[in-house]
């Protein structure tokens, strides 16, 4: 039996709530990455927004988000110029790049904890469903 993994976009708010706890659907998910169930993908962005955060907000975390990092398989994907340039017709510069980045990556889902992702409508705009981790739980279907 051949699973195909699903691709799954991390937003830097997932995996800092998902270090920050060990109960939550963030930690869920980096759960699922550790299985092999999804393919975890992040931008250089990502990484340095969660070390920034990590440092500031949960040094006692820093030595895990190392861990984290090399145990995890995440994949690391950069938006290109354009796909930049189309993500900022509908959100901020900042969280255009990890729009953008999102779709270089071919994610199916795109999962953010962050009210600006959350609260918009991207039907259309996008080939992946942005949601928190736990909508995601209520929606995910492992494909065979």
């Amino acid at each position: 039996m051949n699973m195909r993994r699903t691709r799954v976009f991390l937003d830097s708010s997932v995996v800092i709530a998902g270090l920050a706890s060990k109960t939550g659907g963030s930690h869920k998910i980096l759960a699922l990455a550790e299985m092999g169930i999804i393919t975890p993908y992040i931008s250089e962005d990502v990484v340095s927004e969660v070390l920034r955060n990590v440092r500031k907000k949960l040094p006692d975390c820093e030595a895990l988000f190392y861990t984290l990092f090399k145990t995890l398989p995440f994949k690391i994907a950069d938006g290109s110029d354009k796909d930049i340039e189309y993500a900022k017709k509908f959100i901020n510069e900042k969280d255009a790049v990890i729009m953008a980045a999102a779709v270089s990556s071919k994610a199916e889902w795109l999962l953010s904890l962050d009210r600006h992702f959350l609260a918009a409508d991207w039907t259309g705009k996008f080939n992946f469903v942005v949601c928190s981790p736990g909508d995601f739980f209520e929606r995910f279907v492992i494909k065979e």
